[in-house]
């Protein structure tokens, strides 16, 4: 098994994660570089260069998870804590293994100096002690910043597969990880923008996936804790949230961590009797700062999986 990508059966790679339009309908300067960092991944893994790979990464901060086949959060899990404990995977596994692979970038969404990628490994991993080729295929969720001009990989969501392998088993392990979301839940209820954003690093990213399990559906709404701060001077002067939270999956490995909650929120508008109730489902990545752990990712609405979701949508 592939130490620092976990290589599922080729059953999971089949889930392609079709975009809205072809990625290069929209190729811009950001597009370009993000290629040139993915080619860097790809290009190093072929040729057995943990160098060249980790060149694409982010040196402050980047992690791996493990999606175990399932676009269902509540199947993710941290498999690989910080850059260096990627590195030594890395650097164990391209001695045991090459990767003849071609990469099909599936979609981006880029948001000033943040964004996620989809892409699909697909074509042969060869045995270094036997030669023996045996067929890949690999679905990856990146996430990326730029830094001084420099598009730069912060994570690696790898075995990612859609709705079609049903929904996952959750399952709250870190109960530290679960009391601080549900800290949060209660900010937003007490209206207090200062300690909704105190529980968010600084370069948080928020994705709205509207209900979906496609990430072309996706888009990042902010890019950063300033515009969230930004948006809920004015938000909290109009809306009232309540927020009635479950914690259904919380896993950690060392300082970071994935959770999954759901919510009925409520919003109640000062202008009138408006009041507008949405249950919704959000997947969220965490690290820990300071003894407190801090939102650095999330998928707000996700797709509401049960044990019938069948279909990509």
């Amino acid at each position: 098994m592939s130490l620092i990508y976990r290589t599922l059966p080729i059953l999971f790679a089949s889930l392609l994660l079709i975009p809205a339009e072809p990625v290069g309908a929209a190729e811009t300067a950001e597009t370009i570089l993000i290629r040139q960092a993915l080619e860097k991944d790809r290009s190093g893994r072929r040729r057995g260069d943990a160098e060249l790979v980790v060149s694409s990464y982010d040196e402050d901060r980047f992690i791996v998870y493990d999606a175990a086949g399932s676009i269902d959060g509540r199947g993710w899990s941290v498999l690989h804590e910080s850059l260096e404990a990627a590195e030594a995977a890395l650097e164990t596994d391209l001695e045991q293994r090459r990767y003849d692979i071609k990469r099909s970038v599936v979609f981006m969404n880029v948001w000033k100096d943040k964004a996620f990628v989809t892409t699909v490994d697909s074509g042969a991993v060869i045995d270094a002690a036997s030669g023996v080729r045996t067929p890949y295929k690999q679905n990856l969720l990146w996430t990326f910043r730029k830094l001084d001009d420099e598009w730069l990989a912060t994570g690696i969501i790898v075995a990612l597969g859609d709705s079609t392998a049903g929904h996952a088993m959750g399952r709250v392990e870190a109960t530290d990880v679960s009391e601080a979301l549900q800290e949060h839940a209660t900010e937003w209820s007490n209206g207090s923008r200062s300690g909704i954003t105190g529980d968010l690093t600084e370069e948080v990213v928020i994705v709205d996936a509207y209900f979906s399990s496609n990430p072309a559906k996706w888009l990042i709404i902010f890019s950063n804790r300033e515009e969230i701060d930004e948006w809920l001077d004015s938000r909290l002067e109009t809306v009232h949230y309540s927020l009635e939270r479950s914690v259904l999956h919380a896993v950690a490995r060392g300082e970071e961590a994935v959770a999954v909650t759901r919510d009925e929120v409520t919003a109640t508008y000062s202008s009138g009797e408006a009041r507008i109730v949405e249950q919704r489902v959000s997947t969220w990545l965490l690290t820990r700062s300071g003894g407190s752990w801090q939102v650095d990712w999330a998928w707000w609405k996700s797709k509401p999986f049960d044990s019938g979701a069948t279909v990509l949508r």
